[in-house]
């Protein structure tokens, strides 16, 4: 049975190499950008504070202020937004959709690299009225999610231009 997963392993990975997937590595993105300021108008939002942890996590050194930094993410609108998407015949909410919207731009070394780009996700979940603790859990930690994924672009895009 290890034989055969060995074997299986080999041609696996030609497939995926033959299709064009490769690895993203965002390692090298500290020594490209240098140190980074966040300028955003909501230091409490849960985008700013996944990315903040993202970038410190990737080893990429923060700035206190605009002027120190090499690079300035520009946060011009994080904002998610809910909705209901099912209703229950007796007129509940049973399924919310929420969505994640965030525009951004990137100086490095007073250049303007990158400007308003938008990314949007969207995550839903179940709605049970007689579970609203767990369901404000389970809404949290997909606004979470729907952040880590944008910051994970965000992190690509600035490794592809810089």
């Amino acid at each position: 049975m290890g034989n055969l997963k060995k074997s299986l392993i080999i041609p696996l990975c030609l497939i995926a190499f033959s299709c064009g997937y490769q690895l993203q590595d965002t390692s090298s993105l500290a020594s490209k950008t240098g140190s980074i300021f966040i300028e955003t108008n909501d230091r409490y939002s849960p985008f700013y504070k996944v990315l903040k942890s993202t970038l410190k996590s990737n080893g990429i050194p923060l700035s206190e202020s605009r002027s120190a930094a090499n690079t300035i993410i520009v946060i011009n609108n994080d904002d998610f937004r809910e909705r209901v998407i099912t209703v229950s015949s007796s007129n509940y909410p049973k399924e919310y959709e929420i969505n994640l919207e965030v525009t951004w731009s990137m100086i490095h070394q007073n250049e303007s690299i990158i400007e308003n780009a938008k990314y949007k996700e969207a995550g839903d979940y179940s709605f049970d009225r007689s579970q609203i603790l767990g369901k404000v859990k389970e809404s949290n930690f997909i606004k979470e999610s729907l952040a880590e994924q944008v910051v994970e672009k965000i992190l690509l895009r600035m490794n592809e231009v810089s």
